[in-house]
């Protein structure tokens, strides 16, 4: 029997909320990952969508580790890249649409002071932002009516490597904190994210590319102050430093704000600002954090799996 929803990554950080709050919309949903359908697997992908005839394959599936894709660039290009290319392929050939989780790091932030709209031209500086450009190219080839491609920017969630534990779990640690001042971009929850992912869905707008983040915009180094302030531990000072001075192994871009005004169309409402979804995150962060200490993961053992983890 056909389910509407088959979503790849699903153990992943947004992939877990998309299955989840699609169940809660009473949609059949089906969830797949490494174990179900390897991205570097062309014969799976086809097997998995001939037998689950989605409504919709939801593409969350992914290598986000931004420095590891610098490090091992052919993983990267045929997981991100090619293995797009594969689901894009699957999903037409089986009647199925298409949404494909982007990033904004196909664009080099030079746009400085000016959202990038969803037609502004790429050009990624990383590794990370390539590969993820070229699984755009290959689904956006298809041109069909019922695939879509959303660009999303500094994904945050519950469970699992995430940008604020970061910052709180150094801060009550002791350790001096120093965070980059000069990259500008739109926070995004994971819930917001998964829940415009399915309104797309359910609305089935002409197909393209959308822009979803949550509102507002922040450095790195305001959203750790927001986050300390949020927590109670707005008095832990935090230090200031550049991207250069830094010197992480993949560039990324200064300004990467997206313009989300097409999706607000389609959506009639905008997701919430990101400190709203801060607030929220961290409750239900606090809330998953011990049973997580109990579960091996699989971004913790090395190997391809090890790139899993979101690296900001």
């Amino acid at each position: 029997m056909p389910t509407d929803y088959l979503v790849t990554g699903a153990l992943g950080q947004l992939g877990r909320v998309v299955t989840t709050l699609a169940r809660q919309r009473g949609r059949s949903v089906v969830g797949v990952d490494v174990a179900e359908m390897p991205l570097d697997q062309r014969a799976a992908i086809q097997a998995v969508v001939a037998l689950h005839r989605p409504r919709l394959v939801v593409h969350c599936g992914a290598i986000t580790n931004v420095d590891g894709c610098e490090a091992e660039p052919l993983l990267a290009y045929r997981i991100n890249g090619l293995a797009t290319a594969w689901v894009a392929e699957a999903a037409a050939q089986h009647g199925a649409g298409m949404s494909y989780v982007s990033t904004d790091f196909v664009f080099d932030g030079t746009q400085d002071g000016v959202p990038y709209a969803v037609d502004a031209a790429p050009k990624p500086l990383s590794v990370y932002g390539a590969c993820k450009r070229l699984g755009e190219e290959a689904v956006l080839a298809h041109a069909r009516p019922d695939f879509y491609v959303v660009r999303t920017s500094w994904v945050f969630g519950p469970g699992g490597k995430n940008f604020p534990r970061a910052i709180l779990d150094r801060a009550k640690s002791g350790q001096p904190l120093k965070v980059v001042t000069d990259q500008v971009g739109r926070p995004t929850m994971t819930h917001d994210l998964a829940e415009a992912l399915l309104d797309i869905a359910d609305a089935r707008p002409a197909g393209g590319i959308y822009h979803a983040a949550n509102e507002g915009q922040c450095s790195w180094h305001q959203f750790a102050v927001d986050i300390l302030r949020e927590s109670g531990l707005g008095h832990v000072a935090v230090g200031t430093q550049t991207a250069a001075e830094l010197k992480r192994p993949a560039a990324r871009p200064a300004w990467s704000v997206l313009d989300t005004d097409k999706l607000a169309a389609v959506r009639g409402k905008r997701l919430p600002h990101y400190v709203d979804a801060l607030k929220r995150h961290l409750v239900l962060d606090a809330q998953t954090q011990a049973a997580e200490a109990s579960v091996p993961r699989a971004d913790d053992k090395g190997g391809p799996g090890a790139l899993r983890g979101k690296q900001y």
